[in-house]
């Protein structure tokens, strides 16, 4: 494929942008300093961010990752009521872009995805290339996600990644970036101490050998950092390179996007 025919794949984590023990809360400063990293990097993105302080309260005061359960109180009113918040969150996101005139596109994740067959299908891909034909960002968020026979869960952003890894066919994603709140994976102490190191680069086969240290994880109804590797070892076999960063160092979205050089974790592919 043509350069112009390459896209990277960025997760904004729901951790880094919102403040996940205040219910609505958006670490303002955070959000429009990552904004403005992706303009100023200028390069063709595909842009996916988690729930944050927005979805997983009400995912989990409904239990709307475990599907219907007639126990619950107002539970189908609470699988809309999560969607909507989402929708406010990513209203929000995409307004700071659209302040600084940088064409952006909200691609309503539940629209495009359901589950049959215990499988997650990508309805159409139609309009995310159109899109980025068009010189637009597609902006894609965590959200409900419907199920044919009748039921309902949560489709996190890593899983829309994997999804997209796995069907985009028109252009080629030269890595996926997830910005998080720690500088990448770490990994255990062989001895059995407190002590860990970060891991700063690792071919995908070594990725079933790692054990990681347990850095201690906010709420996450998605499953935290052991449901995304599990998910980047996915995104690995698509031959696809993925990156760890700090989101809260200044620049590294940047950089990052623009292939400099920092302090991350870089999981490479073995030819």
């Amino acid at each position: 494929m043509k350069a112009e025919n390459s896209v990277i794949l960025l997760k904004l984590g729901g951790g880094l942008l919102t403040d996940k023990n205040k219910p609505f809360s958006i670490r303002e400063d955070i959000v429009k300093s990552a904004v403005n990293q992706i303009i100023d990097a200028n390069e063709k993105i595909i842009l996916i961010h988690g729930g944050g302080s927005f979805g997983h309260p009400l995912a989990k005061k409904y239990n709307v990752f475990d599907g219907i359960d007639k126990s619950i109180p107002n539970q189908i009113f609470g699988v809309v009521e999560t969607h909507h918040s989402m929708i406010r969150f990513n209203s929000y996101l995409i307004e700071q872009f659209l302040e600084m005139n940088y064409p952006v596109l909200s691609i309503q994740t539940s629209s495009i995805f359901i589950k049959k067959l215990n499988k997650i299908s990508l309805e159409s891909l139609d309009v995310l290339e159109t899109a980025l034909d068009l010189k637009i960002m597609p902006v894609l968020y965590g959200d409900v996600l419907f199920d044919k026979k009748g039921s309902f869960s949560i489709l996190s952003g890593d899983e829309i990644i994997l999804k997209l890894c796995e069907s985009l066919k028109s252009y080629s994603i030269s890595k996926v970036v997830f910005a998080m709140e720690s500088d990448g994976l770490f990994k255990a102490d062989e001895l059995g101490g407190n002590n860990c190191k970060l891991l700063t680069e690792c071919y995908s086969s070594e990725l079933d050998d790692l054990i990681l240290a347990d850095l201690g994880q906010k709420i996450d109804v998605t499953g935290g950092i052991t449901s995304k590797l599990a998910h980047i070892k996915k995104i690995c076999k698509q031959k696809i390179p993925v990156q760890l960063i700090n989101g809260l160092t200044e620049g590294y979205i940047y950089k990052s996007l623009r292939n400099q050089k920092i302090n991350c974790t870089n999981i490479l592919i073995n030819e």
